[in-house]
């Protein structure tokens, strides 16, 4: 966590839905960070659009610098708030997972989800699921299952306190318990423990409660 000496202004800019914008969000509670959360609506997107680094979202400005990319938001926010490795041998590791993590969000099936399920791809959500979602758990889910399982039976990829990519993971994979199946990760109970541990970590869970229900 920053100290009062190196406290910044931040400013997260992003759609009123959970998506790519959530674990940063998630990550600045988990540490009761002050930000603001400008939540753009899609009529209001157009006139944010040109300012924006890379003409997305999300966007984090801090001190009135604006970074886009959010493995990179992440992962500025993680070494900010000591979220982060203890060296640079435990970073490069959390790096590689958050790697694949990010490699699961865009894949054709399970990154487009949030799409059909938000009306952007004609689908029946069900149908999409069983078909394109399912496969790219299976291919991607061990690959964390195990990264876990390395580190013993705490949820967590590297020590006992949570890391910017245990947020990261445990926001991307529980969606698809919340919005596909319940069952979706029954076959990863480390995943599954990582989630909880995250979730209900008092600052996020707190942060939960209270937050907007979207659809995805």
């Amino acid at each position: 966590m920053e100290t009062q000496e190196e406290m910044h202004k931040y400013t997260l800019y992003y759609f009123p839905v959970r998506g790519r914008g959530e674990p940063i969000r998630l990550l600045f509670h988990l540490d009761n960070q002050p930000f603001a959360d400008e939540r753009i609506s899609l009529e209001q997107w157009p006139s944010y659009k040109s300012s924006m680094p890379l003409g997305q979202i999300p966007v984090l400005e801090v001190d009135g610098v604006k970074l886009a990319q959010s493995p990179a938001i992440l992962r500025f926010l993680g070494h900010q708030q000591r979220r982060a490795g203890a060296n640079a041998i435990e970073c490069a590791k959390l790096d590689m997972i958050a790697e694949v993590v990010q490699e699961f969000s865009n894949t054709e099936g399970a990154g487009k989800f949030g799409r059909v399920l938000l009306g952007m791809i004609t689908a029946d959500k069900n149908q999409y699921y069983k078909e394109h979602v399912v496969p790219d758990l299976e291919k991607y889910a061990p690959i964390i299952e195990k990264f876990l399982v390395e580190n013993g039976n705490n949820g967590l990829f590297i020590g006992d306190r949570e890391t910017w990519v245990d947020v990261f993971s445990a926001e991307v994979f529980s969606k698809f318990i919340e919005y596909g199946s319940p069952d979706a990760l029954d076959a990863y109970p480390h995943i599954r423990a990582q989630i909880q541990r995250v979730f209900n970590h008092p600052n996020i869970k707190r942060y939960i409660a209270s937050r907007p229900v979207t659809p995805f």
